[in-house]
């Protein structure tokens, strides 16, 4: 009877380790991985090289805001490139998008600009503005996501790597200016213990993760952009 009485307490036993491993892996997944449900919205057949609008609409969205990509198109500076004695010039991504968004051949534009346009949305509410976080390293992105704010990035189509593309000289200053080919901005939404996750519009990608080094080097490439929505 003893011994029936031992075994019987060695099952609950091990059914109490097994229970309590399985909580702390439970635990131990949802502490390391962590996704934001933010819209998404594919550039596919759409906005060929419009992958910076498409990604703010996803993020104006999320945040309650009924807009589309054509809305956010129409709030857009946009430029085109030109030939002034016998030179290809424009202006800055920084300060205009380049091209059409629609069309293969257009360019795209960088963080001040999506900040710009983003600020156009929100300024009827005093309680909210994007903020250009430029310059911070990926991993202090994270934070962000924590509390629930997605964040633009700029990164590279798939994370390939950039090369030299086309280039032109910058109109305010005449510099030369070469375009990163192949760059792209996407919604960083969350991350684990191996991958960042995005709101990926290009190709009708989706919901996708990349290996963290991987993202960082291309994050760095594209001269570590960044933006974000945050309480004023």
């Amino acid at each position: 009877m003893r011994q029936k009485h031992w075994r019987c307490k060695l099952r609950l036993a091990m059914v109490s380790v097994f229970a309590v491993s399985a909580v702390i892996s439970f635990l131990c997944y949802h502490e390391w991985k962590q996704v934001l449900d933010v819209p998404y919205i594919s550039q596919k057949g759409t906005y060929a090289t419009g992958c910076e609008l498409v990604s703010a609409t996803m993020v104006l969205n999320y945040y309650g805001y009924d807009v589309s990509v054509k809305d956010v198109v129409a709030e857009t500076p946009f430029a085109e490139l030109k030939q002034v004695n016998g030179k290809l010039t424009g202006p800055h991504p920084s300060e205009a998008f380049i091209g059409d968004p629609t069309s293969q051949d257009g360019f795209g534009c960088y963080a001040p600009v999506i900040t710009q346009v983003m600020n156009s949305f929100f300024q009827q509410d005093s309680g909210k503005k994007a903020v250009d976080i430029s310059g911070l390293d990926f991993d202090a992105l994270l934070p962000y996501i924590r509390k629930g704010d997605p964040v633009l990035v700029w990164a590279t189509m798939n994370m390939t790597p950039s090369y030299a593309g086309k280039s032109w000289f910058l109109k305010r200053t005449g510099q030369k200016f070469v375009w990163p080919a192949r760059e792209h901005c996407l919604v960083l939404v969350g991350y684990d213990q191996h991958k960042y996750y995005f709101n990926d519009p290009y190709n009708s990608n989706g919901l996708i993760g990349f290996d963290k080094d991987l993202v960082r080097q291309r994050y760095e490439e594209l001269g570590r952009q960044a933006v974000v929505v945050e309480s004023s």
